[in-house]
């Protein structure tokens, strides 16, 4: 018993109780406020692709960490990235920097990694990662035996899904709707000589491919005809080229008729980003500058060559729809990594090109 004890009366409680909290889509697996590593180590394409598993993951999680592993010859198009919080760098130009890159990848705990890339190297990243639990496809969509790396395998339909469906289909795997969103991506402001007093439509034209994929590019004269005819109906024309393709713009540039060139090595891919976002056509190849193009809002015409359209092809979003133009072959598509004659790109004529970049400007 205590003596003297004073009386204290509690003032009611005005706290009311906690909401329940809505559920979160894909919870099991990946807990509120979780940590995701999204893998996709290159091509310049392909990364554009996982950008939209990004914008897919941060609209239906936008509670969780994302960061996001990519080579180095591309990490700084991630840069301040709105749906990224870190840019992980796989030092591929610096192989001796490489054992301490994955050291540095497993000083965090995820929840969930997934696995965009589908190959041996980004297995290994897989398999270094410390998460609970590592995603990826199954064959045809994944090779080189990088199912090893995952506890968690995602079959994939025959034929193989657009490489961009992918990702999508991994989301749903863990608990996400899957539903497709559109990439984003920054870019800079292009300098103002490139577009000051440039009529509209815009029409930026881009001959070239990276040396690897010179089997699929679009003869350079073909291209210096189209903007002969594009320049005659009075649309201002962009020849756009990246490092080392001075010569193939050439032709196109040698026209006169004020083209305006944007040299993406002096612009870089944020760059180049920028003048195809002022532009309303892109005519390019099937190359990573095409699918820049319709990452940042261009309407596109492709020109395909070897390589399935259905897999491979521009991404179209909400009103935007793009074109693809190809010769049809008896051995398209095909998976071959040279060709000597490859007449699926030289049976291509300007005449269906410049119809097809036609079509989208009526559609402005």
């Amino acid at each position: 018993m205590i003596a003297n004890a004073a009386r204290v009366a509690l003032a009611p409680s005005t706290k009311q109780p906690d909401e329940p909290r809505t559920p979160l889509p894909g919870a099991a697996i990946l807990p509120r406020d979780g940590r995701v590593l999204i893998i996709r180590l290159s091509a310049l394409g392909d990364v554009l692709f996982a950008l939209e598993t990004v914008a897919a993951l941060r609209r239906e999680r936008p509670d969780v960490s994302i960061d996001f592993l990519v080579e180095d010859r591309f990490a700084k198009l991630l840069q301040d990235h709105p749906h990224i919080d870190r840019v992980l760098v796989y030092p591929r130009r610096a192989p001796l920097r490489i054992p301490g890159s994955v050291i540095a990848l497993r000083r965090t705990r995820y929840d969930v990694a997934i696995d965009l890339h589908g190959i041996q190297k980004s297995a290994m990243h897989v398999l270094f990662a410390r998460a609970k639990h590592k995603v990826g496809p199954a064959s045809p969509a994944s090779r080189e035996g990088a199912t090893f790396a995952y506890n968690l395998t995602v079959p994939m339909p025959t034929p193989p899904p657009h490489r961009a469906a992918v990702g999508h289909m991994l989301l749903k795997a863990i608990g996400l709707s899957g539903v497709p969103r559109p990439a984003s991506i920054a870019t800079t402001e292009p300098p103002a000589e490139i577009l000051d007093g440039l009529p509209r439509p815009r029409v930026l034209l881009h001959p070239g491919t990276s040396a690897f994929a010179a089997f699929k590019r679009w003869p350079s004269d073909r291209f210096a005809e189209l903007a002969r005819r594009l320049t005659s109906r009075g649309v201002g024309v962009i020849i756009g080229f990246g490092p080392g393709e001075g010569s193939l713009a050439a032709p196109a540039l040698a026209i006169g008729s004020g083209v305006r060139t944007a040299d993406g090595s002096q612009l870089g891919l944020a760059g180049l980003g920028g003048v195809m976002r002022r532009c309303d056509v892109v005519v390019a190849a099937d190359t990573g500058p095409l699918h820049l193009a319709a990452a940042v809002g261009a309407r596109c015409v492709a020109v395909f060559g070897p390589k399935d359209q259905l897999r491979y092809g521009p991404r179209g979003h909400d009103e935007i729809q793009h074109e693809v133009v190809f010769h049809d072959v008896p051995c398209r598509p095909c998976k071959r990594r040279t060709c000597a004659s490859p007449q699926c790109v030289l049976g291509i004529e300007v005449d269906s090109v410049e119809a097809a970049v036609l079509r989208q400007i009526d559609t402005i």
